[in-house]
């Protein structure tokens, strides 16, 4: 090796060691107050943006964006109380775990979901469809925090009331219920019109898992939360 060539490589090393050395000594701005103090990671015009940790009151280590925790990371309190999981804007957001330092005890450790920084409980939703089968073409839930406990089912049918060779195709309804979990101490059932009936579970004990058979059709579905639930499902046969 000439060199000519041996002093362009010497330039190219240094070169690039004093890039990689500015660009994690540029002025990354992380906008926390908790955490302004020093930070190590990537940048993007002037705000830390990619992997990165921030040292200041409180301590931040993984994912940010545009100055903030966003992403997967590790978020450390004074008093050495830990969050692991998701984070959004620099609030803690879907799945986590935290974990409180108790003095003189032992630690109390909370996992499950967080909203805009709250945490909402062990579930995303105070329900969740397990499975359907093939003509259940909707399952849409609403639910209501309150203290009535009960559970209605809706079903709506493309064909019920419509004229056949051997009459009218009778409504689907709630045929079966093989119960999984949780208890109800009474049930009654509707039909408000040709196309859809209602069937109501009332003072249901949850959670609440179950299995709803429908002539042909069923789905498994369950209710984790106390309140009221209106289960509107959709079949096209």
């Amino acid at each position: 090796m000439t060199r000519t060539t041996l002093s362009k490589a010497k330039i190219a090393i240094v070169a690039f060691l004093f890039a990689s050395f500015s660009a994690h000594s540029q002025n990354c701005e992380v906008d926390n107050q908790l955490l302004k103090g020093s930070y190590t990671g990537d940048c993007k015009k002037n705000k830390a943006h990619g992997k990165g940790k921030a040292v200041g009151t409180d301590t931040y280590e993984g994912d940010f964006r545009n100055g903030l925790p966003d992403g997967q990371g590790t978020y450390i309190w004074p008093n050495k109380s830990i969050f692991k999981g998701k984070y959004v804007k620099g609030m803690r957001e879907g799945k986590g775990v935290m974990t409180f330092k108790m003095e003189g005890r032992q630690d109390s450790v909370v996992e499950g979901y967080w909203k805009k920084d709250v945490y909402i409980g062990q579930h995303e939703k105070p329900w969740e469809v397990y499975s359907k089968t093939g003509s259940v073409r909707d399952v849409d839930v609403e639910y209501t925090p309150d203290k009535l406990n009960r559970v209605k089912v809706i079903i709506t049918n493309t064909t019920g009331g419509v004229s056949g060779l051997g009459g009218n195709v009778p409504a689907i309804k709630v045929d079966n219920l093989i119960l999984i979990k949780g208890t109800f101490q009474r049930q009654n059932s509707l039909e408000s019109h040709l196309k859809s009936t209602e069937t109501t579970f009332h003072d249901v004990m949850f959670p609440f898992r179950v299995k709803l058979q429908m002539s042909r059709e069923e789905i498994e579905v369950e209710f984790f939360e106390p309140g009221s639930y209106t289960i509107n499902i959709s079949i096209n046969n």
